[in-house]
């Protein structure tokens, strides 16, 4: 399976749409550009990693579309551990997610499907409707390597 390193450019749009979402407090991420829906680059993966948007399962991941000029939320995901596969399968027109679940008590840990709805992702790996991996697929992993300093974005609180 091919990975993929965060990016570390600033996209202003991007941060402007996270912004909207997070607040203007302040936030680090990371992010990748990916396809979901086959072909062009048409969305965004973004890993909050601040310590608010952490716990013992993971942090929150923003998947955005691009719209226009700019993106639109189309799911906020809660404790996701990277990488987060894209993968080839499609459901309802995007490709499903599969990502990690352990820690907060879960025992032994597993890969999980998010599949889309026709509207968003599912909320939360760790119930239905995601549903645990049942067979290996194809995909690339996003947000890959560990996150480090050199890989994570800083945004400061706006005043």
């Amino acid at each position: 399976m091919r990975s993929v390193t965060p990016e570390t450019a600033r996209d202003k749009q991007l941060e402007e749409a996270i912004g909207h979402e997070v607040g203007n407090d302040g936030y680090r991420y990371s992010y990748n550009h990916v396809s979901l829906s086959g072909g062009r680059t048409d969305a965004a993966l973004v890993y909050l990693s601040t310590p608010d948007d952490c716990g013992s399962g993971g942090c929150i991941l923003l998947v955005f579309e691009k719209e226009g000029e700019g993106y639109r939320l189309v799911s906020r995901i809660t404790l996701i551990r990277t990488p987060v596969v894209v993968s080839s399968h499609v459901t309802n027109g995007r490709k499903d997610l599969i990502v990690f679940v352990s820690g907060g008590g879960t025992q032994p840990g597993y890969d999980a499907v998010l599949a889309f709805d026709g509207y968003k992702y599912p909320e939360n790996p760790t119930v239905s409707p995601a549903v645990p991996l049942k067979k290996s697929v194809r995909g690339v992993a996003y947000l890959s390597g560990e996150i480090r300093p050199d890989s994570v974005i800083v945004v400061s609180p706006r005043r």
